[in-house]
């Protein structure tokens, strides 16, 4: 940190006096007495600049003090008096300063009040242009900087939200095949497949950032299939879909609400039970509606719920801020989600 810092320090040093070397070189071209630039040139030039930069570091201080923090008329104030001097020292410094130094050499300036104006001000739109445009492309790497890490926390944040599905969604599935193995039911193989085939997608295909919406459906029919193993028969479940225009989506965002009404839906103490699942899609927007009835008695105070729709609100914030609606309308006697989201493609 200390040798960057140190290094920082160079360059700058080094192109500050770069700036001001050819600055006092084009002088002296211009100061000239004969065709070769002699050593009096050079001295000429530096005696000129020596006001000039004086003026000019000036300036960077007037525009740290006020300029930067928006005080506009303090600083346009303060420029107007840092002319006012500078002409007043280089007179000074042709008129009286020269002699003290180089008693046996007649130096004079050859500009009027006006003329030193005009060229202090030229050097201080320069320096101030080069000097706001440095401070503009460093203020662009802080954004750059800041939008970057507020990339790697958003992702952070969705890998932690994604996390959270797979113990839940793996849960529920050992429930069901346990619940075969039990019955020795001969399907269990079969349950064991298709686990392995949702298994690989919600840990392997969900890691990317948006995947198919067909491949979403494929997964939200293989979820229902193995869910109706552990499932009476009455339990209606009814799942319809149509896709105009096959466009990439966030994964897994579906499934956690079907999960959710897997879960808070199917009891034993509802009559009746029913999940019903839409989804479609067109050129502008995917819309998913999904309701199912509930259970009339109070959950108990240790239950959950509301967990996984909390995760989705979150995801649905941070994937798709300003590009999503979400209704939940919770009444009496069922539950219902609608979700409508708006794609890139």
């Amino acid at each position: 940190m200390i040798i960057s810092k140190i290094i920082k320090r160079i360059n700058k040093v080094f192109f500050h006096a770069l700036f001001w070397s050819v600055s006092i070189f084009v002088f002296a071209f211009i100061f000239r007495l004969s065709e070769i630039i002699s050593n009096l040139d050079v001295i000429y030039s530096l005696l000129f600049h020596t006001t000039i930069i004086v003026c000019v570091y000036l300036n960077f201080l007037g525009i740290r003090l006020w300029f930067d923090k928006g005080r506009y008329v303090k600083y346009v104030g303060f420029v107007l008096i840092n002319l006012a001097v500078t002409i007043i020292l280089n007179q000074y410094t042709f008129n009286v300063f020269v002699d003290l130094i180089f008693p046996d050499h007649y130096f004079v300036s050859q500009f009027n009040n006006t003329e030193i104006g005009l060229i202090a001000l030229v050097f201080l739109t320069i320096t101030s242009a080069i000097k706001l445009l440095k401070s503009w492309l460093y203020l662009q790497k802080i954004n750059r900087q800041a939008i970057e890490t507020e990339k790697e926390k958003i992702d952070s944040e969705l890998q932690s939200l994604k996390s959270q599905i797979n113990p839940h969604f793996l849960f529920n599935s050992l429930n069901v095949i346990y619940s075969l193995t039990l019955k020795k039911d001969e399907s269990t193989p079969e349950v064991v497949l298709k686990l392995s085939d949702i298994l690989r997608y919600v840990i392997y295909d969900s890691t990317q950032e948006k995947v198919l919406l067909s491949s979403e459906i494929s997964l939200l029919k293989k979820y229902i299939d193995l869910q109706k193993y552990r499932i009476e028969d009455e339990v209606l479940i009814s799942f319809s879909s149509e896709i105009e225009y096959d466009v990439m989506i966030a994964p897994l965002i579906f499934l956690t609400l079907l999960e959710n009404s897997f879960k808070h839906g199917i009891r034993s103490e509802i009559e009746n039970v029913f999940i019903d699942v839409k989804l479609y899609s067109n050129t502008e927007k995917v819309y998913f509606e999904i309701e199912n009835n509930k259970s009339q008695t109070k959950p108990n105070s240790n239950e959950q719920r509301g967990v996984g729709l909390e995760n989705i609100k979150k995801r649905l914030g941070l994937q798709y801020p300003d590009k999503h609606k979400l209704k939940v309308l919770d009444n009496e006697k069922t539950f219902k989600v609608y979700l409508e989201i708006e794609h890139e493609n």
